[in-house]
Parts: C-alpha cells; structure tokens; sequence
C-alpha cells in the first residue's frame, strides 16, 4: 500500500468517525417543552379590634366608637355582610346596639376606610 492509499484511508477513517459521532446529535429532540408555573397572590387581609363604646350608630352605614379610658372616637363604616354577636359567640339583632353599649368591632385595616366585618357585644 502506497501513501495515497494510505491517507485516503485515513482520510476516510476520520470521516467515519466523525460522522458516527454527529449522526446522534442529527436525529436528536429538535423542539423543547416549556412549563410555565404561574402564582397568584390574595390580598392580605388584616383584622383588627377595637374596644369601646358605641356614641353613633347607624345600621347599615356606620358606627362611631369611643375609646376606653379616653376622649378619642373612631368612625367605621359597615360591612354589608357583618356580623352581630354577643360575648359567647351567638347572633344577636342589630337593634340591641344603641348609644352606651359596650362592643368591641372586628375590622378590616387595609384600606383608607375602616370597614368592620364583626360587632361583639360585652353585655349579654
């Protein structure tokens, strides 16, 4: 064997292997998947009490309530859906609050407004 001969085989050897070693990669996977992962995130809500003393009350719209042991009043607007309840835990009828009655208001503090959610009554 000559040396063309040679180097074609060699020639034709690397060819050989470099096609054996590319053809894996030529038959591969082409297109990919992609998962996307989406969250979503809910308003925090916080609830804050107060207790007091019912000044000014208004069923349906409002309630102003002095402080304990003070001169300051905080006006809260009503909740369509809040809830009248007495030390225990049960439902009560909104027309047992008037002016004097001891309550604590449960209320939402995210906002500009103070929206309460929950009335308790401190007397039975």
């Amino acid at each position: 064997m000559g040396k063309l001969e040679r180097k074609i085989a060699l020639i034709t050897g690397i060819n050989s292997l470099v096609c054996a070693l590319v053809a894996p990669l030529a038959f591969a996977q082409t297109n990919t998947t992609t998962t996307e992962q989406t969250t979503t995130t809910q308003p925090t809500t916080m609830m804050e009490r107060a207790p007091g003393t019912v000044t000014t009350y208004e069923p349906g719209k409002i309630i102003v309530v002095g402080a304990e042991g003070a001169s300051d009043t905080f006006s809260y607007v009503l909740d369509k859906s809040i809830h009248y309840v007495n030390k225990a835990g049960g439902e009560i009828d909104e027309h047992l609050i008037k002016r004097g009655t001891r309550i604590h208001v449960y209320y939402d503090d995210t906002g500009a407004t103070r929206v309460v959610k929950r009335v308790v009554v401190d007397e039975d």
